[in-house]
């Protein structure tokens, strides 16, 4: 039995709102703790008390998901740690923000990077990343998704509407050329429901769990991701997806999943668009003959029953390199 910490940057989300790294820590921990070890998710903004509790306190591993508590913790951290980076554009220097910018120097310190993909692991190695560092993909449960045989022939874009996501340019794309329904927290001042598109406001989690088997493809065409759940959440739900190059982070060539360029919305070309749309369409006609197949897909590589065992045998290598 181990004692493990999961660090948090002090978000406090209200429902329905939820946030998808912090989804994925409860679900760790669910997962450890069915497995006999004790887990903590410390959530503090203040990064000086998630550091005196972490050192007055006996954890066989810390594992940090706080993007902007890296140098504090390098420095007072008694114990070696792991981080992961859930930046959108980290792998794209050009659309840094100022405080990503000033964060990311003492990267290149952490003891442990634990990387949701190999394009991550790949660009911590090319920054000279030389400490330890593996590949851990993102996970879901899959037994917690309603299935449904038949979809509503309709295309979904879940998640936070923001510039980053482009939600408004697929809007525009694909107005009147078919139906898409979009679900999440209204972040961009800019974006409009168009003649063939719903905006249907906030989902829980466990509406997501729910409600995410009605349709019959997901549509993620974002300009920088790493590794998004909500991708994960539409396989196991039986969705065919289409998603930008940056948003299919883990996933295989598959007839249910179809790639785009990330520029492919901004770029809006007449034929750009017919594309995007031409894609949707054909995805979701598919979809009906591959839903079963989908959802094993995602039980196969995405379950957290298989990714907990990589997980602790991460836990396991890290504290022999050290």
């Amino acid at each position: 039995m181990m004692r493990i910490a999961f660090v948090g940057w002090g978000y406090m989300p209200e429902p329905p709102l939820s946030n998808s790294i912090y989804t994925l820590m409860h679900e760790y921990k669910q997962h450890l703790e069915e497995l006999g070890h004790q887990v903590d998710i410390l959530n503090n903004k203040n990064v000086h008390e998630t550091i005196k509790y972490l050192n007055d306190n006996n954890y066989a591993f810390v594992h940090s998901h706080a993007y902007n508590f890296v140098a504090e913790l390098n420095q007072k951290l008694k114990q070696k740690y792991c981080f992961t980076s859930h930046y959108g554009y980290l792998l794209k220097e050009d659309r840094w923000d100022e405080n990503f910018q000033e964060a990311f120097k003492p990267y290149m310190d952490v003891p442990g990077i634990i990387a949701p993909s190999r394009l991550t692991a790949e660009f911590f190695q090319k920054k000279g990343y030389s400490g330890y560092l593996k590949i851990q993909p993102n996970g879901i449960d899959t037994k917690k998704f309603n299935f449904q045989e038949k979809g509503n022939n309709k295309a979904v874009c879940l998640g936070w509407i923001q510039p980053r996501k482009q939600q408004r340019l697929l809007a525009e794309a694909i107005d009147g050329k078919l139906e898409l329904d979009f679900v999440g927290p209204l972040d961009d001042p800019d974006f409009i429901e168009v003649t063939t598109t719903k905006y249907l406001g906030i989902w829980s989690l466990e509406q997501v769990y729910a409600n995410l088997t009605n349709y019959n493809c997901l549509v993620l065409i974002s300009d920088g991701e790493l590794a998004p759940l909500v991708v994960l959440e539409a396989l196991a739900a039986g969705l065919c997806v289409v998603v930008s190059e940056s948003a299919s982070a883990n996933l295989h060539t598959k007839e249910f999943i179809r790639v785009l360029p990330d520029n492919i919305l901004s770029n809006a070309t007449p034929e750009n668009q017919t594309i995007i749309s031409e894609t949707i369409i054909e995805m979701i006609e598919k979809n009906q003959n591959y839903r079963q197949e989908i959802v094993e897909y995602a039980k196969e590589n995405f379950d957290f029953s298989h990714l907990v065992k990589n997980y602790l045998q991460i836990i396991d290598e890290f504290k022999d390199f050290y």
